[in-house]
This record gives C-alpha cells, sequence and structure tokens, in this order.
C-alpha cells in the first residue's frame, strides 16, 4: 500500500481537524440550546471539557452565522435567529398526517375501531384523517367533517390545552349553545389531570370514543381519537385502551418535535 505523499497527508490532517471541529461546534451549540440562561465561554468550555480559547473562537464563528447571540444585557451566548430559522424550515416539512398514519394504523389494527385525527380550525375541530375500523357496525368519520370543539371528547381534548383566552371563548359558545359552561371547565380540569378523555353516548348516541392529545413543535394540539359503537366501546374498554393511546400520542408529538 503506497504511503500518502506530504501534500496528501496534509489535506488528511485537515480533513481531521475540520471534522473535530465541526463535532465541537455541535456540541457546544446543542449545549447552548439546551441551557434555560445565557452560557458564558468559560462555563460552556468547563462542562464540556474543551479548551476555552478554542470555545470562544467557535462562538465568534457561530455567533457570525447568527446561531447564536449575546443579549445586550447578559455577557452569556442564546441560540440565534438563524438556529430558530433552521429549526422551522425543517419542522415545515414533518407533515402530521403522514407522520399520524401508521401509528394510526397500528392503533386500528389492534382494536378493530376507526382511528380519527382531528386539528383545530377557530373554535371548531376538522378531521384531518381517517382509518375506518374492520367491523361492518363501524364509526363512520368523513375527512373534513367539522364540529365545534365543546362536542365529543375530540375538540374537548383541543381546548382542553388552548390559551385561556380562547377556551373562554369556546366555553361562551357553549353556554350560548345550552350546555353546561361548569361542566365543560370540569371535563378540561380532567383531560388535563388525565391526559385523555372518554366519552360515551356524550352528543352521538349509541357511540364511544377515547381521545388523547398529541403535540406539535410549535405547541399546537391535534386529538387523535378511537370510536365505534358504544356495544364495543364502552366505559370499560375505552379505560383498557386508554394508555396505549396515551403512548402512541407521546411518540408521535416526539416525531413532530414537540418537547415537554
Amino acid at each position: 500500500m503506497a504511503l500518502p505523499t506530504t501534500a496528501e497527508g496534509r489535506a488528511t490532517r485537515a480533513s481531521r481537524k475540520g471534522a473535530q471541529t465541526l463535532a465541537r461546534g455541535i456540541e457546544v451549540l446543542e449545549y447552548v440550546a439546551a441551557a434555560s440562561r445565557p452560557q458564558r465561554p468559560s462555563e460552556i468550555a468547563r462542562a464540556l471539557d474543551f479548551d476555552r480559547n478554542a470555545v470562544y473562537r467557535l462562538l465568534q464563528e457561530l455567533e457570525a452565522k447568527s446561531y447564536v447571540s449575546r443579549p445586550a444585557d447578559s455577557p452569556g451566548y442564546v441560540t440565534g435567529n438563524a438556529l430558530v430559522a433552521l429549526a422551522a424550515t425543517v419542522m415545515r416539512k414533518v407533515d402530521l398526517r403522514s407522520s399520524a398514519r401508521p401509528i394510526m394504523e397500528s392503533i386500528a389494527d389492534q382494536t378493530g375501531e376507526t382511528i380519527c385525527l382531528f386539528v383545530r380550525s377557530g373554535r371548531d375541530r376538522v378531521c384531518v384523517e381517517t382509518v375506518p375500523g374492520r367491523h361492518i357496525d363501524r364509526r363512520v368519520v368523513q375527512i373534513g367533517e367539522r364540529l365545534p370543539l365543546y362536542l365529543g371528547p375530540s375538540g374537548k381534548v383541543i381546548l382542553s390545552y388552548m390559551e385561556p383566552q380562547d377556551v373562554d371563548s369556546v366555553i361562551t359558545q357553549a353556554a350560548e349553545a345550552g350546555l353546561s359552561p361548569e361542566e365543560l371547565r370540569a371535563t378540561v380540569a380532567q383531560v388535563k389531570a388525565n391526559g385523555f378523555l372518554v366519552s360515551v353516548g356524550g352528543w352521538s348516541p349509541g357511540i364511544g370514543g377515547l381521545s388523547a392529545p398529541v403535540f406539535q413543535a410549535d405547541g399546537s394540539v391535534a386529538a387523535l381519537t378511537i370510536s365505534g359503537p358504544a356495544a364495543r366501546c364502552d366505559q370499560t374498554t375505552m379505560e383498557q385502551w386508554a394508555e396505549t393511546v396515551r403512548e402512541a400520542c407521546r411518540g408521535l408529538s416526539v416525531s413532530l418535535g414537540y418537547t415537554a
């Protein structure tokens, strides 16, 4: 095997050094992103066991590209606009429906019932994906179906994680429709405590449903719901499926870029 020439050797060493610098730059960036407050170069160097001067040079490069920045009132570094923009670009490519579909199909296989995915649209919830159950007497939900958030477990799950002023607006709408504001607020509290909602024979007589939240990277909430005839989808059966659905929704939320 031929030995590398002097020029080849220099090129190899430069390549290795560049890769090492890139790896350290990523570590620095990850550390700054994970920190709860601005980080000084000395703090970063100590935490990562890097040379302080090397950390300072890396931060200068990252700052030049706007991946980190220094707040006016602090000598430390925080994540910059370029990193936020990069993250937003990546997350725009993560499609909720395509990410949810395999999980919905898996739950449908396990339960035999119809699985639907709902998102918020103003004060309504809209079905954006559905996997039909395998039974003849299954629940049928059409993509595009729209209902107020105060009706059914799907809407109430989404409602439970909305901003307080938006929750108040929907509850006012529900009261105008003749529903109890107190009962709706109690349901919101129940969803937050349990992480899911079971409803049997509520707004749709003869139908049982279980819904759990799916959180997206921007904090917006969708709802994944099992539904079917109450004869099969009774309270006990729905509660037995609750943990499976909650875990599936947690995994989907992570895949969508959500961090609690």
